[in-house]
């Protein structure tokens, strides 16, 4: 973010080097190679170290520390197209078994690093309830049997799209635990949260990718491989995300600016839809609110402009508003979980003030290689 005389630039890069879509069979045999090394690898640590966490299976904890110490596999775009351009009852099947091994130990890891959060964020009631609904999604995986029929796997996704629901409000909780830790303790609120929230996050936008697309495989769409679009129009994508900032804006505020459009408005490339959503949206609220709270009384908002770059290995959305930017002596914390430059009410939740918005959107874009 550049800030100058009260006018501000935010970039969004979307980086397509994992994503060049490669149509050789080589990257399915990768990713089949991994599924069949995770189960092999736990067919052995199942032979070797579980009778003596049979004996305890009252016990939950001893499970989620043995898990904890297991590493999680990596999986890149380009593996999760190739492995999905053809579904079929085997692949559906074998990607289930792998799920059933991998998700324990990335859930698992999660409710370890929950219960050893610094400044006394652990002990936070909303904390807590993460903590604890994470241990139980770690339970059901466990407790269910791997699936090794297709009735099987229907019922695990089944399984997998309830927890899936189940956790969609996770940030917002977490983001409530921080604020009411901070209004507790100045140390905390003078500590900086961004190594552990960014692990607990960038784990969370891999879990919901991994389950999602499991479930979105079952049900394939023209032009998608999973929750993977093949050929993502940036413009409409990006205004989808304008229009509905523009609706949370007008709602709070009774009035939003305009958004023009520039540049490159018929580039597409290969990408989750959410995630470019969710990474965008946060951008466009930001500079809704900061444009409307200092120009609301003169009558007149300027508009913001939306400029749309591409390249040969990157998409780049910039978007420009003349809201005051941030103050020079606040810019080193404008990555941190606990700034915002908004007052927190009620009212503002929709639009703004938790101050997670813009660490979560960088946290989006490179998840596969981009940045904010």
């Amino acid at each position: 973010r550049r800030v100058h005389g009260g006018f501000s630039e935010k970039k969004m890069f979307v980086s397509t080097k994992k994503v060049i879509l490669n149509r050789s069979l080589a990257p399915q045999k990768e990713y089949c190679f991994l599924i069949l090394k995770r189960l092999v690898s736990t067919e052995q640590s199942e032979t070797i170290e579980k009778p003596s966490f049979v004996r305890r299976n009252d016990d939950q904890h001893h499970f989620i520390e043995h898990y904890s110490k297991k590493r999680p596999s990596s999986i890149t775009l380009r593996e999760l197209i190739a492995f999905g351009l053809s579904p079929n009852p085997t692949t559906l099947l074998l990607n289930a078994q792998f799920l059933h091994e991998e998700l324990p130990i990335r859930l698992s890891q999660r409710v370890v690093q929950l219960e050893n959060l610094p400044s006394g964020l652990a002990r936070i009631p909303s904390i807590r309830a993460v903590r604890n609904l994470y241990a139980d999604s770690f339970r059901r995986i466990r407790m269910f049997p791997k699936p090794k029929t297709l009735a099987e796997d229907v019922a695990f996704t089944e399984l997998l799209s309830d927890i899936k629901a189940r956790h969609k409000e996770m940030n917002v909780f977490v983001a409530q635990g921080l604020q009411e830790l901070c209004t507790q303790s100045d140390e905390a609120k003078n500590y900086d949260f961004s190594a552990q929230l960014d692990k607990f996050y960038s784990s969370r936008i891999g879990i919901r990718l991994l389950i999602g697309q499991h479930i979105a495989l079952h049900t394939p769409q023209k032009g998608f491989v999973g929750v993977i679009e093949q050929n993502l129009n940036v413009f409409e994508a990006t205004k989808r995300a304008c229009n509905d900032a523009v609706q949370l804006c007008t709602n709070h505020y009774g009035q939003a600016p305009e958004i023009r459009y520039h540049g490159k408005l018929d580039a597409t490339f290969t990408y989750v839809p959410n995630h470019f959503y969710y990474a965008l949206i946060e951008l466009i609220k930001n500079s809704l609110r900061a444009t409307v709270e200092r120009h609301e009384q003169s009558g007149h908002l300027p508009p913001l402009d939306v400029f749309i770059g591409e390249g040969k290995t990157d998409v780049c959305v910039k978007i420009s508003d003349k809201g005051g930017g941030i103050p020079r002596q606040a810019l080193h914390k404008i990555w941190t979980y606990s700034f915002s430059t908004a007052q927190m009410s009620p009212l503002t939740k929709s639009i703004a003030g938790f101050g997670h918005g813009m660490p979560y959107s960088r946290l989006y874009c490179r998840y596969f290689g981009g940045n904010v």
